[in-house]
């Protein structure tokens, strides 16, 4: 449940410390130390000097009594609205994630933004829609450690004038579940910490300096459009989409339709023009990945 606070801003604290994230720019002040370190750690090439600029999103961690154990509790808060009450240590990184990616859903109208991972290769960019649980996150990461240039693990942000896709490059968040396919993909997540997300339980985080080795992509045409979803034990198999069912499928992943209201499905019509469109039933990451590495045409000579 969210909660507008009013106005009352925390006596003491820490930071704000500014990020610029891709197109996105954060400000970060929190009463738990650690929270603050380990977001300007996992972030630290994104600093920034910008405290007062007017479209930062302000995220804070505020102290929120104890439990009845008498551990100590923390409520986050997006621009003063509070997101997350109650929090244990453990669960407050997440909730400084997801916060952010509210706040974009609510701030960034500039953009039509989309449920996605979202990558680059050769140039051409690819959009992985999907629900949570579809394994989005993990085939991000399979492909991230084969070069593919890295945008976002969780948005597709659109620009609705050239249709290009801006790189919001936040960090991989994956839960355990994929832990193993991880390690075999020689990723580690950050620091080796795990931490606690409502609904999703235990989580890590990779890394965006580690996971894009490779620099972050630049704005990106639109040439793939893939609808992945894991299905365990299952041979991978693709299956092509006409244009209009990739228009039909990318609807449901619309984050900010109210921004754009019926100019959503002409946006749409015209991003799938210029791409090929597939669903994706996703098996073993290898195999996964071989077949995705098969739809990317290679780079054009000098």
């Amino acid at each position: 449940m969210i909660r507008h606070l009013q106005g009352d801003r925390p006596r003491g604290g820490h930071g704000p410390l500014s990020f610029r994230i891709g197109a996105i720019g954060v400000s970060v002040r929190s009463d738990l130390d650690e929270a603050l370190e380990d977001f300007a750690s996992l972030y630290h090439s994104f600093r920034r000097e910008e405290t007062g600029s007017s479209d930062l999103i302000h995220i804070e961690v505020r102290r929120a009594g104890r439990s009845l154990g008498g551990g100590r509790r923390y409520a986050v808060c997006g621009d003063g609205e509070e997101i997350g009450r109650s929090c244990r240590r453990e669960e407050v990184l997440p909730y400084i994630e997801w916060g952010i990616n509210w706040r974009v859903i609510k701030r960034h109208g500039e953009f039509l933004q989309l449920h996605a991972a979202t990558l680059v290769r050769n140039g051409q960019g690819a959009i992985f829609a999907a629900s949570s649980g579809s394994g989005k996150s993990t085939l991000a990461a399979g492909l991230l450690a084969r070069g593919w240039k890295y945008l976002s693990d969780e948005f597709a942000l659109v620009d609705p004038g050239t249709l290009r896709l801006h790189p919001f490059p936040k960090a991989v968040c994956i839960k355990a579940g994929s832990f193993d396919v991880i390690d075999r993909l020689n990723l580690i997540p950050w620091r080796r910490r795990y931490y606690v997300k409502a609904f999703k339980g235990r989580v890590g985080y990779l890394s965006p300096h580690e996971v894009a080795s490779r620099p972050v992509a630049p704005p990106s045409p639109v040439r793939l459009i893939v609808f992945p979803k894991y299905i365990e034990g299952c041979r991978p198999r693709l299956y092509s989409l006409t244009r209009a069912q990739a228009a039909i499928g990318l609807a449901s992943s619309v984050l900010n339709r109210s921004a754009f209201g019926d100019r959503v499905t002409s946006i749409l019509v015209d991003l799938v023009r210029g791409a090929e469109c597939y669903r994706l039933e996703c098996g073993a990451i290898e195999p996964t990945c071989d077949l995705v590495d098969a739809l990317i045409q290679p780079a054009l000579p000098e």
